[in-house]
């Protein structure tokens, strides 16, 4: 977790920080707290530009690259208003303005100009995501309608399928869904679970390749027709 004073702009250590969390373990910053855990809160008629800022500038690839996709979340704490922003591990390495930045030491490293550090980190990312990686996202993060989807398909197989008494806990339990990370030492649930789960924030937090957009050109190759931003398909439960 990171503190940052920013009560009326984002800074360029925000982004820092972003980096780094994104190439490291992820983590929470905190818009508006000074770093003795001093609650300042970000002044009230910044909110809006702060937030539309920083979603602007995350997205921007010659800012952030590859671009991420965060959303800040308001809170309150003690009448005051802050930004929370969740960033998550990524599975590509991640730059700001072209320099690479690692977590150290509760600290945003440059590691750019190091070769052994950088290797080290296209390693580990390489080697370390795939279905099976654990990540610290929770149950909220998935999307329950599916899970329930997931129950009514068992059908298929029998009346008395165990799903059907489960919890959603224990439906991913048992699918082997949530994991022990033993180098890490936690248990959370896994990519595989968010792919086939996960809310369309969530799968692009760890996906972002996973938003596609679709051009369609019909008369004139120059310019496109139409187009269509494809995510996920949202399922509407039936009474079939």
């Amino acid at each position: 977790m990171e503190f940052k004073k920013s009560t009326t702009e984002i800074t360029k250590d925000v982004y820092d920080t972003v980096c780094s969390f994104s190439n490291r373990d992820g983590g929470f910053i905190l818009l508006g707290v000074k770093d003795n855990g001093e609650v300042l809160g970000v002044v009230p008629e910044a909110v809006d530009h702060m937030t539309r800022d920083f979603v602007t500038s995350i997205n921007n690839g010659q800012k952030i690259n590859p671009p991420l996709y965060l959303q800040p979340e308001i809170r309150t704490v003690n009448g005051r208003t802050l930004l929370i922003i969740q960033v998550p591990s990524a599975s590509q390495v991640c730059r700001h303005r072209g320099r690479i930045f690692d977590r150290s030491y509760e600290a945003d490293i440059d590691i750019t100009d190091n070769t052994d550090m950088v290797y080290q980190l296209y390693a580990r990312k390489s080697g370390s995501y795939f279905v099976n990686t654990v990540t610290r996202f929770q149950l909220d993060d998935l999307r329950h309608d599916l899970l329930e989807r997931a129950r009514r398909m068992t059908n298929c197989r029998g009346q008395n399928h165990p799903w059907k008494a489960m919890s959603d806990e224990e439906l991913l339990r048992s699918a082997g869904l949530i994991l022990q990370d033993t180098e890490r030492r936690f248990e959370g649930i896994t990519l595989a679970a968010i792919l086939l789960f996960g809310k369309d924030s969530t799968i692009m937090s760890v996906l972002p390749q996973h938003k596609t957009d679709a051009i369609f050109r019909v008369e004139n190759v120059d310019r496109y027709d139409d187009r269509d931003v494809i995510i996920t398909i949202c399922w509407i439960p039936t009474t079939e």
